[in-house]
């Protein structure tokens, strides 16, 4: 019910309880559930089987989905020179006024006022296809400073290198490239990566590593012929894009790879800058600008749609701080299957995942399903991913 529930993507628990009162919802459900009831769970017991469930068996089911996935072969977007690429970010699940629990992390006001706050790290595996695939969950809670203050950037890098010793542990071979924004352009993360025999790209900004970025410039001036041009179309514009490398730059005994691309829309100039630990070539310096800008135009529409679409904070403010985890676990759920949903053969040109998740409450409460769609003797079906429009 809570993976419908996010999938439906209704506002609210009381509003769920409203849809699932409806006699023909109650009905489909017995026959999706194979279980006919006079009644449908409500949202209390609902989140009463979440709060007793071990949150860690519930995520432990996340990368086993991408594992999955891999092994079928049915997400080639997401590898970039044959590592598939994973990016992480911070998001907020639960902010109040008032504490909510032992383990909050505090932020506190110029007006001397306090936020309490349960943050998560969640790495994603990208796809260019527009897929974003959760694959592991670090909780805030995990990572609460000794003396209860609240930083951001602490907090979060301190996320990713446990995140990045349990990633090793669960895809010891498989190799993956970290997309990361200028806030992980640190000497200890580059290393810890490098460690793990896994590799990055992560933006670069002038005040990251202020010594470097002037050396990489300097050294820029000086390697002339290390340039490449590349002209494409985005949304019907001419697109014109730069990109200029230097090789071999040594920070805190890692070897690092500067890149640039500029990118040029009619009378627009934009510069984007990586830092990467893969050696860059002619024959590959599009693929690792393009990797680095992934980041930003894929990884971060995930998290905006989580945020909007599904009512992520407001879903997981509950008492129970196992109950929010639970729930934003079982988000990340319904999220990768609506997504595979969108993408596959079963549904007719481009769809967007909120006509899709109405489509669907629609269905349950309008058209009636009958018991012979869930026949176990049905012969199998398989469904594939829709070609991409051209």
């Amino acid at each position: 019910m809570a993976v419908l529930m996010f999938a439906m993507r209704v506002p609210s628990r009381r509003q769920l309880d409203l849809i699932t009162h409806d006699a023909q919802f109650r009905d489909n459900w017995g026959v999706f559930g194979r279980a006919r009831s006079e009644t449908v769970i409500c949202s209390k017991q609902m989140t009463n089987v979440l709060a007793a469930l071990d949150r860690e068996e519930l995520a432990a089911l996340l990368p086993e989905f991408l594992k999955t996935l891999i092994r079928q072969k049915r997400v080639p977007d997401i590898y970039l020179l044959d590592h598939v690429m994973i990016a992480a970010d911070g998001t907020g699940i639960f902010s109040s006024s008032k504490r909510h629990c032992a383990q909050c992390l505090t932020q506190e006001h110029r007006d001397g006022s306090t936020t309490y706050l349960h943050n998560v790290l969640e790495l994603k595996a990208l796809g260019r296809n527009g897929l974003a695939i959760s694959v592991l969950t670090t909780p805030s809670a995990w990572l609460n400073p000794a003396d209860g203050k609240y930083d951001k950037q602490d907090c979060e890098t301190k996320g990713f290198h446990r995140a990045l010793a349990r990633l090793k542990e669960l895809f010891p071979r498989q190799p993956i490239v970290h997309l990361l924004d200028a806030l992980y352009c640190q000497g200890p993360v580059f290393k810890a990566i490098e460690a793990t025999g896994q590799k990055f790209i992560c933006g670069f900004k002038e005040g990251s590593i202020p010594t470097l970025y002037a050396e990489a410039l300097e050294l820029h001036k000086l390697t002339p012929g290390n340039r490449a041009v590349q002209i494409i179309t985005r949304d019907g514009h001419r697109v014109e894009q730069l990109h200029t490398w230097v090789n071999g730059l040594e920070y805190q005994g890692v070897t690092l790879d500067f890149v640039m691309c500029k990118e040029t829309v009619g009378d627009k100039t934009t510069t984007f800058s990586f830092l990467t630990n893969f050696t860059v070539t002619r024959e590959n310096i599009f693929d690792i600008a393009q990797g680095g800008r992934t980041r930003w135009t894929i990884e971060n529409q995930g998290f905006n749609e989580q945020k909007t679409g599904y009512e992520l904070e407001h879903f997981c403010a509950c008492k129970d701080l196992n109950t929010m985890l639970n729930l934003y676990t079982v988000l990340q759920i319904a999220h990768l299957f609506m997504q595979l949903l969108a993408k596959s053969d079963l549904v007719e040109g481009v769809v967007h995942l909120t006509f899709l998740a109405l489509q669907l409450i629609e269905a349950m409460r309008n058209l009636p399903l009958t018991e012979d769609l869930f026949d176990p003797n049905l012969p199998r079906i398989q469904i594939r991913f829709a070609k991409a429009p051209p």
